[in-house]
């Protein structure tokens, strides 16, 4: 049995990731402001981290660009250097467009600072995955599809989201990678350890 900490895992996506893991015979920290065990990530303590086998960040920017500079640039980029300096796997669930905020002018702001949070968790040095949802929703779906580059369009279940962090938890492969997420009917259920194997390294973790 392992330790996870899911930080936001009181929100639509991070109840699911924690039941996975739950379901799994795990035991879990849900670590938020209005949780239990409370953090705000934007001034993360190590102490809620400590004994973890790994880390799920899984929060919603705050709305405004200051808030969401401090929690999802800033806050990622300290539990990335405590996950770092005590060896724990993190899986950040970021979202799409986080190289094109132009295209969305009225979330620009908080979608440049999860692309800076990004930068920051593969410049830590912490073994990461990184996982970017299309616009969610929550309805089950059975297949999925996955891309690398940032460039497409799309929607993708919650539940598929979950899946995907809590197998990225487990496996190997999926470390030092960036990948999106889409809903594809015609598709079947995703094998995440095949398609884990399959994705490209991003350039920083290639080099690392």
């Amino acid at each position: 049995m392992s330790s996870f900490v899911v930080v936001g895992g009181t929100g639509r996506t991070g109840r699911r990731i924690v039941g996975l893991l739950t379901d799994g015979g795990h035991d879990v920290v849900v670590a938020s402001r209005g949780g239990a065990r409370k953090l705000d990530l934007a001034a993360p303590d190590p102490a809620v981290f400590a004994g973890a086998d790994g880390i799920v960040l899984c929060v919603e920017p705050p709305k405004d660009a200051p808030g969401a500079e401090a929690v999802m640039h800033e806050g990622v980029a300290g539990a990335a250097a405590i996950a770092a300096r005590e060896d724990i796997p993190v899986v950040l669930v970021s979202q799409i467009y986080v190289t094109r905020a132009a295209e969305h002018p009225e979330m620009a702001a908080r979608i440049e600072a999860r692309a800076r949070g990004e930068q920051s968790l593969r410049d830590s040095g912490a073994q990461y995955t990184i996982v970017r949802p299309s616009w969610l929703h929550d309805l089950p779906t059975t297949g999925v599809r996955v891309e690398q580059g940032d460039t497409g369009e799309g929607r993708v279940s919650r539940d598929t989201v979950a899946a995907a962090a809590v197998a990225a938890l487990f496996d190997p492969s999926a470390s030092g990678k960036t990948f999106e997420l889409y809903d594809d009917p015609e598709s079947e259920k995703a094998e995440w350890t095949t398609v884990f194997a399959a994705l490209s390294p991003d350039p920083e973790a290639a080099h690392a």
